[in-house]
């Protein structure tokens, strides 16, 4: 791939911020002159060595000092991955939003909740058939399948070419709830010729198509059927077509369905307020009824699939919600496939259900949950439908990327015509050719707390050390002005030993502080630390094959 770090004025650039190389903090930016369009802006849920952070935000360093060239961010679904990072963008950049009914109710409670009940966001329905028009941007929208209602890809109008984004979709043609993917549509898009198509490559691993949402109803009919008690079925709570599916068949078998997990009844309250979900009269009760009613005629909602801590199902395993209280009749469904990290999370969680006395369902046990996003045959459809003459996978990691290349590839795409890039890689696109013309930061944003960006690589790793090690504080009290002993030094430690099984280690690791200082009295103080530091590093692996973090606090005192 060519790189050129020179740049031609009014050129169109793909300049990817997130979502290549990772799953979620989704967020594109095109380019044209001093014209910019932003299409999502997610989130990434940490990962198990990310100690602390509650969410990973993509990098806009690139758009700062560009702000007023943005025209619009258009989101395609009302997922985290692609909506999260919203509040903070909009702190430093004010542009409209375009999106679906659904996605821009979610949005704005979002918001709403991050900057207060007085904000007014600026939002815009976008519809198909009804183009938007964003500088020289044309953006018409077309829906496709995934597992929120309203998912859309776009067609963006360019001077150089159409595009078109896929966003995240698959090819359900006989969906639980709404309406199917209007391929029709998608293909008179198409039409006049596509120059670049973006397309998601989560599930470039699985052959053949993704199943239907429809294919999961005997099975939760059988379970609702046969369960002796309470079902307890733990999902996304943007998984309002399950949560459809689930409020049906519950009212087939006479069971009364109650949310819990406050994601979940905003999700529930706001789908159910613009019709997107349809609730039969009587069907819907709220906890404190559904804990009087026989456990036969309860079906419960919950949040926490992924084995989050504070969700709902995580405290319900290890007795900490305040309403739910689980019963060994109850059944426990888990309605999702564990997000790459989660593994071992989920286990835990799910050994912990079994170990109070629950049955638990879950992939792979039963056909419970089936993916949003398209297998193989259906990302061949899709470049079958649209016949790009540059193709660039997005959306996945690494490995899915790569393999939705070579499925390209084989669908008779030249290996010249097929771009796999990284985050922060400039594409520029012209009739003719791509090229990678520099890289922009890219780099991951933690949010921890109510800190954005202050917490960086170097605190993750102490916190590892923390962690991994615990910690150490040698206090050393010393003559003011000089390096001289004015009392006998201490060690406090946290996390490192137990230290009333370990007196006798102690006391030889507080012998050697002692030594180490006498020996070292003659460095500057810094060089005398250090010596500290490394003395007493050495001597807690000899002894307990552990590297605690070793912390020397210099007292000084008046004589």
């Amino acid at each position: 791939m060519q790189k050129n770090t020179k740049q031609t004025k009014n050129t169109l650039k793909f300049i990817p911020l997130g979502g290549l190389g990772e799953i979620g903090r989704n967020m594109n930016v095109f380019e044209y002159g001093k014209n910019i369009l932003i299409v999502d802006a997610g989130v990434m849920f940490p990962e198990q060595d990310m100690l602390g952070v509650d969410l990973v935000i993509p990098n806009f360093d690139y758009l700062r000092d560009k702000k007023d060239w943005v025209r619009g961010i258009v989101i395609t679904h009302g997922h985290e991955d692609h909506t999260g990072a919203l509040p903070f963008l909009l702190e430093e950049i004010q542009a409209p939003i375009y999106s679906t009914r659904l996605v821009l109710a979610l949005v704005e409670r979002k918001l709403k909740e991050y900057f207060g009940r007085n904000y007014k966001p600026n939002l815009h329905e976008m519809v198909p058939g009804a183009p938007v028009h964003l500088g020289p941007f044309t953006v018409h929208s077309v829906f496709l399948s995934h597992s929120i209602p309203d998912s859309m890809a776009l067609a963006i109008d360019t001077p150089v070419g159409r595009l078109i984004h896929s966003g995240d979709f698959k090819i359900d043609l006989t969906p639980a709830a709404g309406e199917g993917p209007d391929l029709a549509r998608l293909a008179a898009l198409a039409e006049p010729g596509v120059l670049a198509l973006f397309a998601d490559s989560t599930g470039a691993e699985r052959a053949g198509f993704t199943p239907s949402e429809k294919t999961l109803e005997p099975v939760f009919d059988q379970i609702m059927r046969e369960a002796p008690g309470r079902v307890l079925v733990a999902s996304f709570a943007s998984q309002l077509q399950r949560l459809q599916m689930i409020i049906d068949i519950s009212h087939r078998h006479g069971r009364k369905i109650a949310i819990a997990g406050r994601s979940m009844v905003q999700n529930f309250e706001t789908a159910r307020r613009l019709g997107y979900l349809k609730v039969p009269k009587g069907a819907y009760v709220r906890l404190e009824t559904a804990r009087k009613l026989p456990p036969k005629q309860v079906t419960i909602m919950i949040t926490g699939s992924q084995g989050q801590p504070e969700a709902a199902l995580a405290r319900i395993a290890t007795d900490r919600h305040r309403d739910i209280q689980l019963r060994k009749e109850d059944t426990v469904v888990i309605s999702a496939s564990p997000i790459p990290g989660n593994e071992e999370e989920v286990a835990k969680m799910i050994n912990q259900l079994v170990a109070r006395g629950a049955e638990v369902i879950y992939p792979p046990l039963a056909h419970v949950h089936v993916s949003g996003h398209a297998s193989q045959e259906e990302m061949k459809l899709l470049l079958s439908l649209v016949h790009p003459k540059f193709f660039i996978p997005v959306h996945g990691e690494l490995r899915h990327l790569h393999l939705h290349a070579r499925l390209a590839e084989g669908m008779g795409i030249s290996k010249k015509r097929i771009f796999q890039i990284k985050n922060g890689d400039v594409l520029e696109i012209s009739p003719e050719n791509c090229r990678v013309l520099t890289q922009v930061p890219s780099s991951y944003i933690f949010v921890d707390g109510s800190g954005v960006g202050d917490v960086g690589p170097k605190v993750l790793h102490e916190r590892d050390a923390l962690a991994r090690g615990g910690f150490v504080v040698a206090i050393i009290p010393l003559k003011k002005g000089t390096r001289e002993l004015a009392g006998k030094p201490q060690l406090v430690t946290r996390g490192a030993v137990y230290t009333v099984q370990a007196e006798e280690m102690m006391l030889k690791a507080q012998e050697l502080l002692e030594k180490t200082i006498k020996k070292n009295k003659n460095k500057k103080r810094q060089a005398m630390l250090v010596s500290v530091q490394q003395a007493l590093s050495r001597y807690f692996y000899q002894t307990t094959r552990r590297n605690p973090v070793i912390v020397p606090v210099v007292q000084e005192v008046n004589c």
